[in-house]
């Protein structure tokens, strides 16, 4: 991350546009993959990363197979 005001920024919309409980309901579906969770939830691969991230950074265990990119939503 080159911006942490930036990367404040996208944690803080990943956690206003997707619901934890969302999240929650949907890794319970063993058949669903990361990609599948994405498209399920309507988020970007590089916003539910933040999401992931974000969960995980309070407690909670989340495989993220991505790199998180700071600068996503300029695209």
């Amino acid at each position: 991350m080159t911006d942490n005001t930036e990367y404040q920024d996208n944690l803080f919309a990943a956690d206003l546009l997707i619901e934890d409980e969302e999240i929650e309901d949907m890794v319970q579906n063993e058949d669903l993959d990361y990609f599948g969770l994405c498209s399920s939830l309507n988020a970007t691969p590089e916003l539910m990363s933040f999401k992931l991230y974000s969960l995980t950074k309070r407690g909670q265990a989340y495989h993220m197979p991505m790199e998180i990119q700071s600068n996503f939503l300029a695209k």
